[in-house]
């Protein structure tokens, strides 16, 4: 499987997380960028929600091995 060519944007913060009310319609992230007039914004679905915070939860697992081992 080819990967599509992806957008790098520098962020340097997280401006804030709007979840809906409705469980079936996600959520936005804001993102401010350095040097940017604008900030970015991401609408994730429900599912690409959950799936993030998967990789999150999996990710704080590796790191936390990481740093025992050491």
């Amino acid at each position: 499987m080819t990967r599509k060519p992806a957008l790098l944007f520098q962020v340097v913060d997280i401006a804030s997380i709007t979840v809906s009310d409705n469980p079936t319609e996600g959520a936005i992230l804001r993102f401010t960028m350095d040097g940017e007039l604008n900030d970015l914004e991401l609408k994730l679905p429900a599912v690409t929600v959950a799936r993030l915070q998967t990789l999150l939860i999996e990710a704080d697992a590796q790191q936390a091995n990481l740093v025992t081992t050491q």
